[in-house]
């Protein structure tokens, strides 16, 4: 009996795959008397030797999983509606993400403070969240002067103009100010992507108290901490090859203002038959 009923509840329990039901779960079988079986019994118990765990070890092994994520993300988008003034968790993000880029030692050019203008408005529904950003899409848009999202970045510009440091230094700031940020870099090669994995953490720990927010570092990965346990920024910086054999400008068709000039004849002989 005790065996089937095991069988029933631990169905139960892998067809909901959330966290939330099983601590509902656990809540149950800790009050109801119906449930008391070896197996919720012992559930019981390991559940109360992993909360001890965690008390006792902190947050330096609890690394949620990207369904954790999604759920707490997707909670604390329904359940953030706006203060008094409008305001919404998003808001206090970007402040700290600007403060972050400000306090890392390095005066910043013109140039990048315009790349960083516009990494932040390709990463606002990131910030935000998706449930925030598509709730208060107008008024987040009007703040930041955009007519519509954009979620991509183009820099053209010569070399030694500061690319690569401005993408260190905003992946830097994003992972100090956002909650549960990941983070994924694909440079030209293993050194390129070492080279800027090293520059973030450097830039993570030029901002005070940044080098003790570091869960994890290697040659790949970079896990920061949060303000909670289960609050783990994640960044990947991965080697690719970068093959191309085309490249395509697309843009508005223009009205010439004169007709075009004829094109000039070739100079090589038409080919014979």
């Amino acid at each position: 009996m005790a065996s089937r009923h095991f069988c029933d509840t631990f169905s139960k329990f892998l067809a909901r795959n959330l966290r939330s039901d099983y601590e509902a779960y656990v809540d149950d079988a800790k009050t109801s008397t119906s449930f008391e079986t070896p197996f919720t019994t012992e559930l019981v118990s390991l559940e109360r030797n992993a909360t001890r765990a965690v008390e006792t070890n902190g947050s330096k092994r609890l690394l949620t999983s990207r369904l954790d994520l999604f759920v707490q993300k997707k909670r604390r988008g329904a359940n953030s509606r706006g203060g008094d003034d409008g305001a919404i968790p998003g808001d206090a993000y970007v402040r700290e993400l600007c403060r972050m880029l400000d306090i890392m030692g390095l005066e910043r050019t013109t140039s990048q403070k315009t790349f960083h203008k516009a990494f932040l408005r390709a990463t606002l529904a990131h910030v935000y969240g998706s449930a925030d950003f598509e709730r208060h899409r107008t008024r987040i848009l009007a703040k930041y002067g955009i007519s519509s999202p954009q979620y991509e970045v183009l820099i053209v510009t010569p070399r030694r103009w500061g690319k690569t440091t401005s993408v260190g230094m905003f992946v830097a700031a994003l992972l100090l100010s956002t909650p549960e940020m990941w983070v994924s870099i694909f440079s030209t090669g293993q050194r390129a992507s070492s080279g800027l994995l090293d520059m973030v953490y450097k830039m993570v720990c030029a901002v005070p108290g940044g080098s003790v927010r570091v869960a994890r570092k290697n040659q790949e990965q970079l896990f920061i901490k949060g303000d909670e346990a289960s609050d783990v920024r994640r960044l990947y910086s991965y080697p690719s090859s970068v093959q191309g054999a085309f490249i395509f400008f697309l843009g508005r068709k223009r009205t010439r203002a004169h007709p075009p000039k004829r094109a000039a004849r070739s100079s090589f002989p038409a080919p014979t038959s």
